[in-house]
């Protein structure tokens, strides 16, 4: 399979299919809601490295328009559940930077 970033080809299980709009972002008392609305914007298959790639250039502009920052990769999961502990009104506005990246990440 193709990894839709890089297009290069990988064995299937070194592929991870992505949300395009992170589950943290959507709110929702399980995990299974948020994922159900983070589907509705779609997903991509993306080899390991520009998963993670995805999931920090959105992490990080997230984090940078509520004035914070990430300094190491260690804060990851503690950002993200801060994040998905944010109001829906706030949600919404990280979204739309999420939407702009994802469309940027993959058309540019």
């Amino acid at each position: 399979m193709k990894c839709q970033k890089c297009e290069k080809e990988f064995k299937e299980d070194f592929l991870q299919e992505s949300h395009d709009i992170p589950c943290y972002l959507f709110d929702g008392d399980k995990r299974k809601t948020k994922k159900q609305k983070a589907d509705k914007y779609g997903r991509h298959w993306l080899c390991k490295d520009c998963h993670q790639k995805y999931e920090s250039l959105i992490l990080t502009a997230c984090l940078k328009f509520v004035g914070e920052e990430l300094v190491d990769d260690e804060e990851r999961v503690f950002w993200i559940k801060e994040l998905s502990k944010q109001p829906e009104n706030l949600k919404l506005e990280l979204r739309k930077i999420a939407e702009k990246i994802k469309e940027e990440f993959f058309d540019g």
